[in-house]
């Protein structure tokens, strides 16, 4: 048995991979590209994983998406494991609906829940699994739950299986289903959506009847039939997300009860107005001119003990005037400027640190 694990670029899947295997990996290159493959052994068991590279979705339009999609074709996968990030369930999802329309089944390892829990949202994965006709195992791969449970899913076999659903319009699904008695390759109904997309891959294989479809539905929408696809695979997300994720109130945190302070459309300014007072008093007034009374008087001690030092060494007046009061009194007069320098260039720091400056910047954006 075969498994490939399919997901968007940085949603754990190399984690996830490193979790089902172990130390157990055969590292090299897909054949014909330089990218990195990784094949594995399912922990425990002799079914093998492959770890495909991190795609978006499954169109030709980078050498990951072809690998990936040559994979599936050629490779013919058993199962596959589709790893979801729950806090971007609409980027993820539409890899999810074109891996639904394979011949191959299904199951989705739902990643990063506890994340998304800090943003006072849940996924219900009952209703997820439901929408989606396919069976959802919810994990951590950071935290290293829930593994256990998707191992278990992988040796004894998806609870449930995809069958293929409708998610388009009722224009297009019977303009899929029209297709599906033209077409005598494996993934029926995913081929059917590639020939209305005009995608090149699938030139070769194209009837006739699929240029009338095209013809048909880019008259009935107005738009180019790539664009109509992808437009309904949103809203199809959309809908799964609205129906599968639940908000739940969460206590305001320290930062965002201090927003309400400080961007308060009425003290935002006045606020401001006695943060910059503090910065300016700081730098100028009490520490700046504390530093500026110590750096004068050092530089006046230095200029009247070195002028009294060339004067014993028998120097000229204006030698004496050019040094003192040109050379050491000028430096002197640069010096002064450093420590409040410094200080007002610590005082910004600490705002951009904290944050206030870009809020503020976004509050006066309106000015």
């Amino acid at each position: 048995m075969r498994i490939a694990l399919v997901g968007n670029q940085n949603s754990g899947k190399t984690t996830l991979f490193n979790l089902l295997t172990g130390s157990n990996q055969k590292v090299g290159n897909w054949p014909g590209v330089t990218i990195e493959r990784k094949i594995g052994t399912l922990k425990g068991s002799d079914v093998e994983v492959v770890d495909l590279p991190g795609i978006y979705s499954l169109s030709p339009y980078t050498a990951e998406e072809e690998v990936s999609r040559h994979f599936v074709f050629e490779e013919k996968p058993d199962l596959i494991v589709n790893i979801i990030d729950a806090t971007s369930l609409e980027r993820s999802l539409y890899l999810t609906t074109q891996l639904l329309e394979l011949d191959v089944k299904v199951v989705i390892a739902l990643n990063m829940t506890d994340m998304l829990l800090k943003k006072g949202l849940t996924v219900d994965v009952q209703k997820l699994s439901e929408r989606l006709h396919t069976t959802v195992v919810e994990i951590s791969a950071l935290k290293r739950t829930g593994i256990d449970a998707l191992i278990k899913t992988l040796v004894e076999g998806p609870v449930l299986d995809n069958p293929h659903q409708a998610i388009f319009s009722k224009e297009v699904e019977q303009e899929i289903a029209l297709l599906h008695e033209h077409i005598e390759t494996p993934h029926e109904r995913f081929v059917a959506v590639k020939l209305l997309e005009n995608d090149p891959m699938f030139l070769g294989l194209k009837p006739i009847e699929a240029k009338d479809a095209i013809q048909r539905l880019e008259t009935h929408f107005g738009l180019d039939m790539e664009q109509t696809i992808a437009s309904q695979r949103y809203d199809f997300i959309t809908e799964v997300k609205q129906y599968a994720v639940v908000a739940k109130p969460v206590a305001p945190s320290m930062t965002d009860r201090l927003d309400k302070i400080i961007l308060n459309k009425y003290l935002a300014l006045p606020i401001f107005g006695v943060i910059m007072f503090l910065v300016y008093f700081l730098s100028v007034g009490l520490v700046g001119s504390w530093t500026v009374d110590l750096i004068s008087g050092s530089v006046e001690s230095l200029s009247t003990w070195f002028g009294g030092l060339l004067e014993t060494w028998g120097a000229s007046a204006w030698a004496v005037s050019l040094v003192t009061n040109g050379i050491i009194a000028g430096v002197g007069a640069v010096l002064n400027f450093i420590p409040q320098l410094f200080i007002l260039f610590l005082c910004i720091s600490i705002l951009e640190t904290t944050g206030y400056m870009s809020r503020i910047a976004f509050f006066l954006d309106r000015l």
